[in-house]
């Protein structure tokens, strides 16, 4: 339920799609009227017209408050869930307890926040004003939550980022000492420093296959708890996979060709002599 006043929906740009909207004859001598949202037209009214059906009784009985119109669906709470079946009553017929004011502007909001409590001053200069904060302000506290949830997630990616860049050139740059001996004879016998390079580079490669396979697999069946955590972004997006992936590539070229370099140009005598 919303207790709302005859220009709420223009203020707050919700468009009437069917019936009438508010108006200020509907107080308290004339009958009492409601508008309803899509969701719950669709929801109790599917391939119907909810005009002029009554609601506001006991269950199984005749309400006493008429739907004059339909509204579009709009965010309320939260802008993660689906819009709630709601109920828009004209404030004048019914009693509430405290109320909040929506000001529209065409500037910056924040600027006309001193000129707002100077005109409710000039009003009712005893009536105090709490929690003056701007729309944007408002989508800020609801996502404060997934913007965290988004910053831990790049830092700690970030940093396992970090370890696996250090783990994997500290992987190849043992394999290659160990190999020495190995890549000694490989040149001694006419082997190129191009197709050296090229064997350390593709075991590097390995790795990184292995590891795109298990995570890529890891990460489809997070899926569904990681679904829950996002807003506006699916789960399996491709275009972040991909950008993964090349970041990993790149990573792993990067941590690959510096010991892929060296090994090329390890000196097949003193490679021969190396234990």
């Amino acid at each position: 339920m919303q207790v709302v006043r005859a220009n709420f929906f223009e203020t707050m740009e919700m468009p009437v799609l069917l019936g009438r909207g508010l108006t200020p004859r509907d107080d308290g001598s004339s009958p009492k009227v409601a508008l309803v949202n899509e969701a719950l037209a669709r929801k109790f009214y599917p391939n119907k017209n909810p005009l002029e059906r009554r609601i506001g009784g006991r269950p199984g009985g005749i309400g006493n408050i008429e739907i004059v119109g339909v509204v579009r669906d709009a965010k309320g709470a939260t802008l993660r869930e689906d819009m709630p079946p709601t109920v828009y009553l004209p404030y004048l017929q019914f009693n509430f307890t405290s109320m909040n004011f929506e000001v529209r502007t065409t500037g910056d909001p924040k600027a006309l926040i001193p000129a707002i409590r100077e005109a409710v001053r000039q009003v009712n200069p005893n009536l105090p004003l709490i929690d003056v904060k701007t729309q944007n302000e408002q989508v800020e506290q609801i996502l404060a939550r997934q913007r965290l949830f988004a910053f831990s997630s790049t830092l700690f990616s970030g940093l396992a980022l970090l370890l696996a860049c250090i783990g994997l050139y500290g992987i190849m740059s043992f394999s290659v000492a160990r190999r020495t001996h190995e890549i000694g004879i490989r040149m001694a016998l006419g082997a190129e420093r191009r197709s050296v390079t090229g064997m350390v580079l593709r075991e590097a490669f390995s790795l990184v296959l292995t590891g795109v396979l298990s995570g890529f697999v890891i990460a489809r069946l997070g899926s569904r708890w990681v679904a829950s955590m996002l807003y506006g972004l699916a789960p399996n997006d491709p275009a972040t996979v991909v950008f993964a992936i090349a970041v990993l590539v790149a990573v792993a070229a990067l941590a690959g060709y510096l010991p892929a370099r060296r090994a090329a140009r390890v000196d097949p005598l003193v490679a021969l002599r190396h234990e």
